[in-house]
């Protein structure tokens, strides 16, 4: 059973003189989880209830938040989750539940989520390209990629977002949501079309979809 960390941050907070996302990479790095992905808000309420937006050009001094996502077994998580609270100066925490055989007759939407790199190449058609051609011949609904500001994968090297670099392999996250009767051929094709990352799937309660 995987489930995913999920945990929010403000970007300028510190711990041990790091920023917390910095400390974060480090520190999961170093427990053995097998992959991170850092992704940074375009505008936010912080835990002050306070509006941060992204206007200036240098992004870290806009002090948005940052969503901090790794995927493991429970027991590494739960090993890790309790410095992790004692070392965050601000911020959210939660764990979310991957699927498990029995929710497939119990829920009728789940959330699919890819965690990929960019390889920002010239002539190779994009990962995420690939996977959104595949969720749209799925059926399925309101997908979208977001690029995150680093991460790393199996490999364990470690990728950040930089300009004008034409060999960056920028860390890609691709979500939808898939109705329960699609789910199956959905998940049995994808393992094929992501050539390199992780899928995550949860089941959810889907409220609306206009």
């Amino acid at each position: 059973m995987k489930y995913l960390l999920r945990i929010i941050i403000s970007e300028k907070a510190g711990t041990y003189q790091l920023a917390d996302y910095k400390w974060l990479e480090q520190f999961l790095w170093k427990n053995g989880f097998s992959g991170l992905t850092v992704r940074r808000s375009e505008m936010n309420l912080n835990y002050q209830n306070k509006r941060r937006i992204s206007i200036l050009e240098d992004q870290q001094f806009n002090d948005l938040s940052l969503i901090v996502e790794t995927i493991d077994s429970g027991q590494r998580i739960m090993s890790v989750l309790q410095e992790i609270k004692d070392n965050l100066k601000h911020g959210q925490i939660s764990i979310i539940k991957g699927m498990e055989e029995k929710d497939m007759s119990t829920h009728d939407h789940f959330a699919v989520k890819v965690y990929t790199k960019e390889e920002n190449s010239w002539f190779r058609k994009e990962e995420y390209e690939k996977v959104i051609d595949f969720f749209q011949e799925k059926n399925a609904i309101w997908t979208s990629m977001t690029k995150g500001i680093v991460g790393y994968g199996k490999d364990h090297v470690i990728h950040k977002q930089k300009l004008f670099a034409r060999s960056e392999q920028t860390p890609i996250v691709i979500e939808c949501v898939i109705s329960s009767e699609n789910l199956d051929e959905l998940l049995q094709g994808l393992d094929s079309v992501v050539e390199e990352g992780a899928i995550f799937t949860t089941p959810i309660h889907l409220i609306a979809n206009k």
